[in-house]
């Protein structure tokens, strides 16, 4: 049985068509004029003429047939030689794609119980000589045995975490490269999302690619956050909506199981979800639609914390604008008159919020009230520049600061100016390496002023909590002095440094890129993975697998003949030239 691995180039069989054309227009009828003295070359002309008529035959028949050849090679034709034959010791990594986004529904089936199958196709080629890496969603090649990978594949299922297509290639060719045998490839079978290819120098090794199937329309929650942070116990998350379809969807808020609010929002819109907690403390939120065919990110969840307003009031220098915030928090109920928190330029013995004074002379003073507290933040040199507000300063994020005095000591920094100190915490003390005024920040003027000082007064100065944003597996810095972290089962250990977030849902959120399912094109995993990719069905996956396995390549055959067919012609022409000259 002989099929084509690039089927489409057979259409250019209709160029086998051109012989006959040139040679119909070629052929021409000369005037007949007979001369008396040459009645007795009749018969002679006669038997010449049905000889190159036979020879013109010849030649139409040898270039109709090189072209048909020629068609054939490129379309590259492979031979089945009979099932269960064998094929060279081969060093071979599969990579299956257990991500998230393996668990769409597609055709009635998740596209992840198609991988598998597909998998297990492979597995059962796998002969004794062959050595095997299994790479799934954490990029980690492991050498296995066959019956080992068949035991995973018993029980893989979608993992929450996203696995990037391009390090998995790059890792699974430099595994089956470093192999001493001599033939290699590598296997991918995947839903090829394009957001999870990342660039990087495409890989020299043989890699297969299993053609995905038509992704689902998918719509899905986002992002969401809290506005404010800490509800007192009324609040509002802001929800946005994403993916494909122009109808609306029904959009939830629950806390702790219970129905907080709803609304209703396309994809593209953001919704505000508003309502109230019952008792105080943080609660687990999800904002939730009706279930599609990809279900895993119908669901986000968002940490959610009642508390009662901090008492705040403006100190001795704390600025015009900072006091002009307050009351409106104030206003807002946000915030309650009290001194629990003080907002100054100076240091207080209860909670403060220090912003260095507007007189320079000023500052050799602040520093040594800074010591005699033990606080272990100093201001140093004042400079000038551009920098951006990064970290943990929420609305302020993106801000820009043209002002800030250098920040150096020990403590949490909570959020920085282009990585330097900008906002840090010693015990009680917060300490802002700039003022919030027009000559130092954009800050007052944005409409993230209101609700960062909301942020800096509840949350980092009153709270002592943190919210950190991260997808399951991903590694972060926690800020230092965190001691414990809400999960699923309540309060969970942990100390300052890095670590990975934990796959446990109702702590973490899904990586968004999950969501967006679409596949991608040819060119971009040929220039990104493998220039020498090629991207197969099922059926063309088996005859291409294990270089040559089971089945003849008859490409080089084809090419063979239609070389020999142009000797021929050639050396047919130039018998039929010699002929005429002696004729």
């Amino acid at each position: 049985m002989i099929s084509f691995l690039q089927p489409l180039a057979l259409f250019a069989l209709a160029a086998a068509s051109l012989p006959t054309l040139l040679h119909l227009l070629g052929r021409r009828l000369p005037p007949i004029v007979v001369f008396p003295a040459v009645r007795y070359l009749t018969a002679t002309e006669r038997e010449h003429s049905r000889r190159l008529k036979l020879r013109n035959l010849l030649l139409l028949i040898l270039r109709t047939l090189v072209i048909i050849l020629l068609v054939f090679a490129a379309a590259h034709p492979v031979a089945s030689v009979g099932a269960g034959g064998a094929h060279p010791p081969t060093a071979v990594a599969l990579i299956v794609d257990n991500s998230l986004s393996s668990g769409a529904v597609v055709a009635g089936e998740r596209t992840l119980t198609s991988l598998v199958d597909a998998t297990r196709a492979v597995l059962e080629r796998l002969g004794s000589g062959d050595r095997l890496w299994l790479v799934l969603s954490d990029g980690v090649p492991r050498r296995l045995t066959r019956l080992e990978a068949e035991r995973v594949l018993d029980g893989l299922g979608t993992a929450p975490s996203r696995l990037d297509l391009g390090a998995a290639v790059r890792a699974a060719a430099q595994a089956v490269s470093e192999d001493p045998l001599p033939w290699k490839e590598v296997v991918l079978l995947s839903d090829l999302q394009a957001s999870a290819i990342s660039p990087g120098v495409p890989v020299e090794v043989s890699v297969l690619v299993l053609e995905p199937l038509d992704p689902p329309p998918n719509r899905w929650v986002d992002t969401s956050f809290s506005d404010p942070p800490i509800w007192s116990p009324g609040g509002t998350v802001v929800a946005a909506i994403a993916g494909s379809g122009d109808g609306a969807t029904p959009v939830r808020l629950l806390a702790e199981g219970r129905s907080v609010a709803r609304a209703v929002a396309s994809p593209g819109d953001q919704v505000s979800l508003a309502g109230a907690l019952q008792g105080s403390g943080w609660q687990a939120g999800t904002v939730e639609l009706d279930p599609d065919e990809f279900r895993a990110d119908d669901r986000r969840y968002v940490a959610l914390r009642s508390a009662e307003p901090a008492r705040a009031v403006a100190g001795p220098g704390a600025g015009e604008f900072v006091s002009e915030a307050l009351a409106v928090l104030q206003a807002g109920g946000r915030i309650a008159p009290g001194n629990d928190v003080v907002l100054s330029d100076r240091p207080t013995p209860g909670v403060s919020v220090i912003f260095p004074p507007a007189d320079p002379a000023l500052m050799g003073a602040l520093n040594r009230s800074l010591a005699a507290q033990g606080i272990g933040w100093r201001y140093a040199e004042l400079v000038e520049g551009e920098w951006e507000i990064s970290g943990q300063a929420g609305p302020a994020i993106g801000t820009t600061v043209r002002r800030r005095y250098r920040m150096v000591g020990e403590g949490t920094v909570i959020a920085g100016a282009d990585g330097n100190p900008w906002l840090v915490r010693h015990g009680r003390s917060v300490l802002m390496g700039s003022r919030l005024e027009l000559e130092w920040t954009d800050l007052p003027v944005t409409a993230a002023f209101i609700p960062f000082v909301d942020l800096l007064v509840n949350r980092i100065a009153a709270s002592e909590s943190w919210v950190v944003s991260a997808a399951p597996a991903e590694v972060f810095d926690l800020p230092s002095g965190v001691a414990e972290m809400v999960g699923a089962g309540g309060l969970v250990p942990v100390s300052a440094g890095r670590m990975a977030a934990p796959l446990e849902p109702g702590v973490l959120n899904y990586d968004a890129r999950e969501s967006r399912l679409e596949s991608a094109d040819a060119a971009t995993i040929r220039s990104q993975l493998a220039s020498n990719a090629q991207i197969l069905n099922r059926e063309d996956l088996e005859h291409v697998l294990f270089q040559g396995a089971e089945r003849a390549d008859l490409a080089g055959l084809f090419l063979a003949a239609a070389l020999a067919g142009v000797l021929v012609e050639f050396a047919v022409a130039s018998w039929l030239g010699t002929a005429r000259l002696k004729g």
